[in-house]
């Protein structure tokens, strides 16, 4: 609906609720001959309203669509995870030190793509797996004894992993993907993509804390591409351009050679107003503001 449609029914409505809350002056007025004109009004509200609440479910119904559409690309991001995580195990146990470790960082690849969905969906797998600095279990106790130390005697946490990551692609398969959680996803990710992965990075003893960036800008990327774009869009398309090009920004920032070749306060601020657009973006596609602290919604 265009916005004159929108003016139009906001005035009549202003005009609907003026009269019912005045019933005597309404009353009054019935013996004008122009009394057939707050009927035309009333039915012009009714209508216009019956078209503008259509619309929700519409919407609602694209953006649960499109929740599906991920879910094809987030199954395929844990499974490829999980087998490579296999491979590390196996590797290692066999003191295949550079297998091993080829593992690992293709076992990062799909994890870091998928954690618009980890962290709010299943935030105990998410810190199970991926808990840093100092992880105790799962990728980054690993990476400490097999990039920091050249050690394989990792079998019981290189066990957990892939037991942890069964259970991810399980879940990626069964939970109810809420579009909200989603964005709220999307959101917490770019804000960490500038706020705690650039001082160092995330997988700084390995060497590929810039893969990580890489891949959860490519995660980004994907989840509002496929999930909310198209509703974006459709609704107003400058949103969805904008939201497109803070991503493309945020790529080419991550396009360098080496992580120190990033400017930090850059990369903050791009982040930043990436989660701003991302935030105003919500009131369009019929859900809430997303904070940076909530959970799966």
């Amino acid at each position: 609906m265009d916005d004159i449609w929108r003016k139009e029914l906001q005035g009549a409505q202003m005009n609907v609720k003026h009269r019912c809350r005045f019933p005597a002056v309404r009353e009054r007025r019935a013996v004008s001959p122009s009394t057939t004109l707050p009927w035309t009004a009333l039915l012009s509200v009714a209508a216009l309203s019956a078209a503008l609440a259509a619309t929700t479910p519409g919407r609602a119904a694209a953006l649960d669509d499109g929740a599906e559409q991920y879910r094809s690309h987030l199954v395929t991001d844990v499974d490829r995870t999980l087998a490579s995580a296999q491979t590390l195990a196996t590797s290692a146990a066999a003191g295949d030190i550079a297998k091993a470790k080829r593992a690992w960082i293709e076992a990062r690849v799909g994890w870091e793509r998928s954690e618009v969905f980890t962290g709010g969906f299943v935030p105990v797998l998410d810190r199970d797996i991926d808990a840093w600095p100092n992880g105790a279990i799962g990728f980054h106790a690993i990476e400490a004894k097999l990039f920091g130390a050249s050690r394989t005697d990792f079998a019981n946490e290189a066990s957990e992993l892939v037991r942890n990551l069964s259970e991810l692609c399980a879940r990626a398969r069964d939970t109810a993907l809420a579009p909200q959680g989603l964005l709220d996803g999307i959101v917490r990710l770019t804000f960490e993509v500038g706020e705690s992965k650039v001082d160092g990075g995330e997988s700084r003893v390995s060497g590929t804390s810039l893969d990580d960036m890489r891949n959860n800008v490519d995660g980004i990327e994907l989840a509002w591409r496929t999930i909310f774009a198209p509703t974006a869009s459709a609704r107003d398309p400058r949103v969805d351009v904008g939201i497109r090009r803070g991503v493309e920004e945020l790529k080419a920032m991550v396009a360098v050679g080496e992580l120190r070749n990033i400017d930090p306060d850059r990369l903050r601020i791009a982040t930043e107003e990436l989660v701003l657009k991302l935030q105003n973006a919500a009131p369009l596609l019929g859900l809430k503001k997303p904070t940076l602290e909530a959970d799966a919604r």
